[in-house]
């Protein structure tokens, strides 16, 4: 009970610790804004104060990680993330759950963010974003929770912890499902390279949809046959619950073929026993 105890206390330090440092960095970006935005081209300050700010986190993890005061799991690369089927399997379920969650839409505050159309946006949203957030969270958070806990437990932490910083509540829901998706992705290739692909083509779908103005619409709104409607969207709920379903089952066996992680409740007891 003693040990389970402290995992637990260790696995709430690491989330709280991860996102102070990731709320700093937002920071540190909005503090960079004004000295970065040369000509007064504020889309071109955001870009490089939310990479410099971001490649500055990556950093203190790795030094934290290497004084091994913060120990964690590498980040897993490898060319089986460039895999085209679950590229495009993951680019399927994300759509379903676009489609399966739209209606919570009329519940949700309106997103009040505003995206232009330029070119530094563009990078931003579209590459920028996905290669560093993906790096983070299913890089180094879930290298971080997995060391204290199992790969189900860090997967959905991390999920969890991903939808809830994007901190407006029309995207937190989808933030943590699609963070599922983006982590079986991780686990299935052993490569961060297949949810960073994942990720952008993500990102890209919803910058079109915003510049093309259906960004407070949903998808199914496009659709004027009822009946189109309906089949569509009980087909994209079915297919989003059911591959979640197996996803979630994957990570699960993924855990048991996996060793223990380095300090587990079921290792503590063993050391209790046999002190």
């Amino acid at each position: 009970m003693v040990c389970e105890m402290k995992v637990f206390i260790d696995v709430v330090a690491r989330l709280s610790l991860f996102a102070i440092l990731f709320i700093l960095m937002q920071i540190v970006a909005a503090w960079l804004l004004p000295l970065l935005s040369f000509g007064g081209d504020i889309d071109l300050g955001r870009f490089l104060g939310y990479s410099l700010s971001m490649i500055l986190m990556i950093i203190v993890l790795r030094v934290l990680n290497r004084a091994t005061l913060l120990h964690s799991e590498r980040v897993m690369t490898s060319y089986r993330g460039l895999n085209p089927l679950v590229a495009l399997y993951g680019v399927l379920v994300i759509v379903a759950l676009s489609i399966t969650l739209a209606p919570l839409n009329d519940y949700m505050p309106v997103d009040s963010r505003e995206f232009s159309d330029s070119v530094w946006t563009l990078v931003l949203v579209v590459i920028a974003a996905p290669l560093f957030e993906e790096i983070l969270f299913r890089g180094r958070l879930y290298g971080l929770l997995r060391t204290k806990t199992s790969p189900l437990v860090s997967v959905m932490l991390s999920a969890l912890l991903f939808g809830v910083l994007h901190l407006q509540p029309s995207v937190m829901a989808e933030g943590l499902l699609v963070g599922i998706v983006f982590s079986y992705a991780y686990l299935r290739t052993k490569s961060i390279v297949a949810p960073i692909i994942l990720h952008m083509c993500n990102n890209a779908l919803a910058y079109t949809l915003e510049v093309l103005s259906y960004g407070e619409r949903p998808l199914l709104e496009l659709i004027d046959n009822r009946e189109y409607f309906l089949v569509i969207y009980v087909v994209s709920a079915l297919f989003a619950v059911v591959s979640l379903g197996i996803m979630i089952g994957y990570i699960v066996r993924y855990g048991r073929e996996n060793s223990l992680p380095v300090e587990s409740p079921d290792a503590c007891d063993e050391n209790e026993d046999n002190s």
